[in-house]
Parts: C-alpha cells; structure tokens; sequence
C-alpha cells in the first residue's frame, strides 16, 4: 500500500505552483524537443511541425475543459454555466483528444500534399508518449483519478483513509512501455504515414477501458463512463488509420533472377 500524500505545493506570494503543473509543463517542454529533433532528422520543417504542436496543445487544453464540464459535470454546469471560462478548473483527457484530434484534421485538409501531412502527425503522435507519462506522474501525486477500495499492492491511501486504486498512477506505469516501443520503433525502417497515430489509439484505447472501469466517483451513462465511449471510439479510428497507414506502405519489388 502506498501512503497518501499532500501534493507538494510552492507558495509565490498570491500564486501557487503545483506538482502536477509543473510535471505537466516539463512533458509539454520536451514533446517540443523531442519534435523538433526528429523533424530534423526526417527532413521536416521544424517551425511547421512546432506550430502544429502549439495549435493542438492550445485547442486540446480548451477542448478538454469543455468536454469535462459538459460530459462528466453537466448539472454543474447548467448551474454554472460561466464554468465553461475557468479552463484552469478541471479538464477531461479524452476532451484533450478530440481538440487535437480537430486541429489535425485543419491541418491535414490545409495541405497541398496529404500524405506528407500525416508525416507531421506522425511526428507529434511518435513524441506524445514521453509527454503524457510526466502528465499522468502528475495525476499520480495529484491523486485526481481514485478508484474502488482495493487490497491491490499498488492501491494507495486517499484522503478518506480508505486504500483505493490509483488510476492515474497505473496508467503512468501503463505508459512506460510504450515510450520504451516508440523509441524502438523510430530507430528502424521508415513507417508508413499514420502508422504511430494509429499505434499509438490502438494501445492506449484498450488501457483506458480497463481502467475506467476501476473509477469510483465518474458518471456512468448507460454503465459505462464516458472515457470507455470514447476508449470504443479510439479503437474504431485506430484501425481505420492503421488500414489506412498499411495501403501506403510501400509495396516489397519482386527480386530478378538471371
């Protein structure tokens, strides 16, 4: 059992910095290195491929308040509707999702050449991972996601002393294995367009499902929460874009003999 914790907290006169958006910024900071070192190395405009990132990262962040506060909140907010301007109050990861998924649609739509717009989504979706690992050690130490009581080893102490899942931790050590595979799989042979935004909704969409369905407190619509609509969604889209992304590979030319 892990013991709670308060999250650690730096008191700046009226400003409070905390653990989790600190360990938020720091992903976002090295998403960006990490897309502009391997833009360069596949000859990809760098300012292009930021610009991108920025625009996703901006419309994902307001999207994800939106959708948290519609989705999971909605009662709240037909009291509060002037809650839909405090993005800083809550947000929702799938919410997060579809901005960047809107913004990838632009941009893809905006370009001459299609097919090397998917390169670009390609790039932020192989740079993501090592992101979203700081964001989710976030909810760790934020314990924003508890679960059921549990006798899980892993469980921790939440702040009503009752040992419970905590699901933003199991999804951080969810996630280490996929940076450890992307980086793997960015080393070899060039992936046809698409290939690491379809990987990437394949692994994460059945891992969410399973986890949601260790949530204590989320709405449910019909028995399911609104994160496993979303997990069925995800797989959808994974394997369209991996079909997709396997009709643009390039095809093996037969070997001559003689």
């Amino acid at each position: 059992m892990i013991p709670y914790f308060e999250q650690p907290r730096l008191h700046l006169g009226p400003i409070t910095i905390h653990t989790f958006g600190v360990l938020v910024a720091v992903g976002i900071l090295l998403a960006f290195r990490l897309i502009r070192w391997r833009a360069r190395r596949l000859g990809l405009d760098t300012v292009l491929a930021e610009r991108l990132a920025m625009r996703m990262v901006i419309v994902g962040f307001i999207c994800a308040h939106v959708v948290d506060r519609v989705v999971y909140f909605p009662r709240d907010l037909l009291e509060r509707p002037w809650s839909l301007l405090f993005i800083w109050e809550s947000i929702s990861s799938f919410g997060g999702f579809v901005g960047g998924a809107l913004v990838a649609l632009w941009f893809v739509r905006s370009q001459p050449d299609k097919v090397r717009g998917w390169h670009y989504l390609d790039l932020i979706a192989w740079a993501f991972p090592a992101a979203w690992l700081f964001g989710r050690a976030g909810c760790s130490v934020a314990f924003d996601h508890p679960g059921y009581p549990t006798t899980f080893f892993l469980g921790q102490r939440y702040s009503d002393h009752v040992v419970r899942h905590n699901l933003g931790f199991y999804e951080f050590l969810c996630i280490i294995p996929l940076v450890a595979l992307f980086a793997w799989l960015g080393r070899g042979k060039p992936r046809p367009p698409g290939f690491f935004v379809g990987l990437l909704a394949l692994y994460y969409a059945p891992v969410r499902f399973f986890l949601d369905t260790l949530r204590w407190t989320d709405t449910r619509y019909f028995g399911f929460t609104p994160g496993q609509y979303g997990s069925v969604l995800l797989l959808a889209v994974a394997f369209a874009i991996l079909l997709r992304a396997s009709r643009r590979a390039p095809k093996p030319q037969p070997t001559r003999v003689g």
